[in-house]
């Protein structure tokens, strides 16, 4: 695992940027390759996230209905989702260029999507609590400050916005449920915690992931 200190570290090094402010990403470049996503020359996601990506999905399928989804990227859990019976699929997307990919993936899928454009902190009061059977959230830190606590800072907004018995799962950064990620799932009211551990094969090169298998978490309200 690359702790998020290292990261930030890497990032100075490389003389890349992070914005200082969170509406920066909004109107950001975002560079589509073959095999990534990159804004700010930061990778985004990447096509070796796939067996993960479709883990989550499976996750967040589970009960069926409703599914939030936080962040579009390369649309591979996107896809994944949509391969299950589910009602509606509104996913979150705060990056202009991005979206626009998110909109014709809508035009084209299979269940209903539902695309909201702007940053989650932003769109979620707008949603009705108690209403989503399934809760994806795979984000990326869209500022220097929040490089470290991105990945938690969801966690009570998804305890609000799932229905009783509703599915939480993210992208984690981890291979196993530590105490302290555990105590801060608490602390958002979810308590029947679990995961499985998802083989994957990240390129030597990639800057966020270096180990041969992730948790993928499943969190039950």
């Amino acid at each position: 695992m690359i702790d998020p200190q290292t990261r930030i570290s890497q990032i100075k090094a490389a003389g890349k940027y992070l914005p200082k402010h969170i509406g920066e990403w909004r109107n950001a470049q975002a560079t589509f390759t073959e095999e990534k996503l990159e804004i700010f020359g930061h990778p985004v996601m990447e096509k070796w996230e796939a067996p993960y990506m479709k883990e989550l999905a499976n996750i967040v399928t589970f009960n069926g209905g409703k599914i939030l989804e936080v962040g579009f990227g390369l649309g591979i859990s996107a896809r994944y989702i949509q391969e299950h019976e589910i009602e509606e699929h509104i996913i979150i997307e705060a990056n202009a260029e991005v979206f626009v990919k998110l909109e014709e993936f809508a035009q084209q899928a299979k269940h209903k999507v539902t695309p909201i454009f702007g940053f989650w902190q932003d769109v979620v009061d707008s949603l009705p609590n108690d209403s989503f059977d399934g809760i994806l959230f795979d984000s990326v830190a869209t500022t220097e400050d929040e490089v470290i606590v991105y990945r938690y800072s969801f966690f009570e907004q998804a305890y609000l916005l799932l229905k009783k018995g509703g599915i939480f799962t993210h992208y984690t950064g981890e291979i196993d449920i530590k105490p302290d990620y555990r105590q801060l799932l608490n602390k958002a009211g979810f308590f029947n915690i679990s995961g499985t551990l998802c083989s994957v094969n990240p390129p030597k090169d990639c800057v966020y992931w270096n180990e041969p298998v992730i948790l993928a978490p499943i969190i039950i309200k």
